[in-house]
């Protein structure tokens, strides 16, 4: 009896040992129906999730590997890769916890750290936010920088407040060179498109997954998490600003004056646009294309024949 009730509980805790294995792919397998019909905000916790367990998965296997001789630990991964699940090997993922706590740490601090920067470097200054668009629930900040490149970005900042309490406040941060660019209607519609990044939480969960992936570059998954991500939201705000304005053809127009398809531009912008390269100038060509359906689609009277 007793040899059956130890035989029990040690094949209980050897199955518990593969939970990480076992989550990250049902979070995986949730991230992936989610993609296309869920709301933002549940597609980025469950990204979150998906990449905490997948960084507690590639630490401890990394510990695992530098306690097991390095080389012949790999060589011995590859022949036997469920000898990371052993319960033996309890201790190295703790470490690998540890590991993946400050991976994420290090991602946020990072983050934190380029957003201030950029308030700094950038000599920024406040702009009128557009009488057509409702305003903010939360503490925003829309904001200028001199520079001739067409940008325009968001990102999130925590900030002790006047109780000396944490809380957040968004920042749109617009380019003096785009602003040049864009006429009134144009101007509201860059507004609405980065305004619909951050009622989705992009500036929080987007900026700190692109920040992650920087940080591992040598990481394919991330890196394509990441990018599915990026170009998803991108579509997604362009409908909000639709949404807000009514005007698809003026965030059309917006693309084609910020990218290198127009001749006056002088360097794609990494931000609206999304990304750079022949893969961005795609991108954007897709994005205008969808802009200028919408217009013609009977949705937006005042669009049509535009």
């Amino acid at each position: 009896m007793i040899d059956a009730f130890v035989h029990f509980m040690s094949s209980t805790i050897a199955a518990l040992a593969y939970t990480p294995l076992a989550l990250w792919v049902a979070i995986g397998l949730g991230l992936i129906v989610s993609y296309r019909r869920a709301a933002s905000t549940t597609v980025f916790r469950l990204a979150a999730f998906f990449l905490a367990t997948w960084a507690l998965l590639a630490t401890t296997t990394l510990v695992w590997v530098l306690t097991n001789g390095g080389i012949a630990g790999i060589l011995r991964l590859v022949v036997a890769p469920l000898s990371l699940f052993e319960v033996e090997s309890w201790t190295l993922w703790a470490w690998g916890a540890v590991g993946a706590f400050l991976v994420f740490l290090s991602a946020f601090m990072l983050s934190q750290a380029v957003g201030r920067g950029f308030l700094v470097i950038l000599r920024t200054s406040p702009i009128d936010w557009p009488r057509c668009l409702p305003r903010p629930s939360t503490p925003t900040s829309l904001l200028r920088f001199p520079s001739e490149r067409p940008e325009a970005f968001t990102f999130t900042l925590l900030e002790r407040g006047a109780s000396h309490r944490l809380r957040r406040r968004d920042v749109i941060l617009v380019s003096e060179g785009l602003l040049a660019r864009l006429d009134a209607g144009e101007w509201e519609a860059v507004v609405a498109h980065e305004f619909g990044h951050l009622r989705e939480l992009d500036g929080r969960y987007l900026t700190f997954f692109r920040t992650l992936a920087r940080m591992m570059r040598w990481d394919p998954v991330l890196a394509y998490l990441a990018d599915s991500l990026t170009r998803r939201e991108e579509y997604r705000a362009d409908l909000d600003a639709v949404d807000l304005t009514g005007h698809p053809r003026a965030l059309a127009r917006a693309l084609y004056k910020a990218s290198e398809l127009a001749p006056s531009a002088p360097r794609i912008s990494l931000s609206l646009l999304g990304v750079g390269g022949r893969r961005g100038r795609r991108q954007t060509v897709e994005r205008i294309r969808r802009l200028v359906a919408l217009a013609e689609s009977g949705r937006f009277p005042e669009e049509t024949g535009a």
